[in-house]
């Protein structure tokens, strides 16, 4: 009975002193607060939402206490530009996340990994991956792409069958990527509704589990380093691990093994050759995969389902599309810039449905924000996306779609515009950015070109519920039946 009794004894003595030294400084204001737990009964199971809601009655910055993790939260545009520019160098790491010590294997990958390995990681990811150049020798890739989802549309809509957006997606964001990182398509030819091999059918419920295991609530995120041995999770986090480790024993043998009948190297053999170990290598696939998959595929869904709820800008958008590319091919990259209106409807469906609503940091020493309010050393910084993207003092009717609101604007979504920041400012800004714009801007675009797509909801409309995954997916996949223009 002694040590369940030294162990509260400590958990109190280090709540009342982090407590003692917070009611010395100079905070945002908070709501009210339990003990122990501080603030977290605040938060639903869609925790942007929650804070949103708390941050009109506070203002543009707040502070929650997570357990024993002080949380700065910012709403505020002028803030968010406080902080990601003015202070930089103070909110340039990533918390902690027992997903990134057990799943990155210690935080080797890029997205979780702070300090001189991030910064390395991140050279070589922009360098060979990421530059204007690679994304360039890339382009046949994507087109590639993008005739296997045409073709895949055209023999949906011979028998107007009823199409799973998502999985179509999804598959579509995979090939690229891992494509782009191992010279290997996961999801081959296929019909709506086919087959799978078991690699990618293992992949498809690894990455599955992952996410909800992501989600959960971790007690070794709210305390002290030296506490986070009590975490409940860490036996499902290292049989995680051990799926995640097979499924690359198989994935990296075979891509050494055909090493040789490659002409140039791929990203994946750039980073086994840098990486001393394959563990950075592993961390780094995984998370570039998710990242690249997700982000994508989940803002491409949204603004699918938003055009299909609001039919006068479908017609729009597919009157652009006609009159600059015409109805007798695809829609090519070499169009993008002339699709003005195309454009605002990517960028007002960043605004509405920003794909990671929060974003999150760590401050690595004492700083100053907004009215004088003192940010302690160590606190999570979240920056709140969807509340700034939805506050009537920075948007005109901002709770509805309405892509003409840019017509004329001069802001755009590649973080100088704090509005309007759906891949970050700053050092950590995602280095996948023009990817993920790509990305999204050619998949509408022939989504919507040559195909009219039907409603299967009832009434027509659909549910613009959300559901907090990996990213902020719509609740219910969206599925809609096509046919051919």
């Amino acid at each position: 009975m002694e040590f369940p009794v030294y162990f509260l004894v400590a958990l109190v003595v280090c709540f009342l002193g982090r407590s003692l030294l917070q009611s010395r400084k100079r905070l945002p204001p908070s709501p009210w607060g339990l003990p122990l737990i501080g603030h977290v009964h605040h938060l639903s199971a869609l925790p942007h939402q929650s804070l949103q809601n708390l941050s009109r009655k506070l203002g543009g910055i707040m502070y929650l206490r997570l357990g024993m993790t002080p949380v700065i939260v910012i709403s505020s545009p002028d803030l968010a530009k406080e902080a990601l520019r003015s202070n930089d160098s103070s909110f340039g790491f990533r918390p902690y996340l027992l997903v990134g010590e057990y799943l990155t294997y210690n935080f080797k990958g890029i997205g979780l990994s702070n300090g001189d390995h991030w910064k390395n990681m991140r050279k070589i990811c922009i360098t060979e991956l990421f530059s204007v150049k690679r994304l360039e020798s890339f382009r046949g890739l994507r087109l590639a792409e993008v005739s296997h989802l045409v073709s895949r549309l055209a023999q949906a809509s011979k028998s107007q069958s009823v199409v799973n957006v998502r999985e179509l997606l999804t598959d579509f964001n995979v090939n690229i990527v891992s494509q782009m990182l191992m010279s290997k398509r996961f999801f081959e030819n296929k019909n709506l509704g086919g087959e799978e091999v078991e690699e990618v059918r293992q992949l498809r419920e690894f990455l599955e589990e992952l996410t909800r295991f992501a989600l959960k609530f971790h007690i070794s995120e709210f305390v002290p380093a030296w506490l986070r041995w009590i975490d409940w999770n860490i036996p499902h986090a290292r049989k995680l691990v051990a799926k995640q480790e097979k499924f690359f024993e198989k994935i990296i043998q075979e891509h050494k093994s055909s090493q040789k009948s490659r002409p140039v190297m791929d990203f994946m053999d750039i980073l086994l050759q840098h990486q001393e170990d394959e563990e950075a290598a592993k961390a780094t696939f995984m998370e570039l995969l998710a990242a690249g998959t997700d982000t994508s595929a989940c803002t491409t869904e949204w603004a699918l389902l938003e055009l299909l709820n609001n039919p006068e800008i479908m017609r729009k958008a597919q009157e652009e599309l006609d009159t600059v590319v015409g109805r007798d091919r695809m829609v090519t990259e070499s169009d993008l810039h002339k699709l003005l209106y195309l454009e605002d409807i990517v960028k007002e469906t960043f605004r509405f449905h920003p794909p990671g609503p929060l974003l999150p940091r760590m401050s690595t020493q004492a700083c100053v924000l907004g009215e004088s309010f003192d940010i302690p050393k160590g606190a999570t910084t979240i920056i709140n996306f969807y509340a700034i993207g939805r506050d009537p003092r920075v948007w005109d009717k901002p709770e509805k779609f309405w892509p003409e609101r840019f017509q004329g604007s001069t802001i755009d979504v590649k973080g100088q515009d704090f509005e309007l920041i759906p891949f970050g400012s700053g050092r950590r800004s995602c280095p996948g950015m023009l990817l993920g714009l790509k990305s999204v801007y050619l998949t509408l675009a022939n989504l919507i070109h040559g195909f009219n797509w039907e409603p299967v909801a009832r009434g027509g409309s659909y549910n613009m519920d959300e559901a907090f995954m990996s990213v902020i997916w719509p609740k219910l996949a969206l599925q809609a039946k096509v046919t051919s223009m």
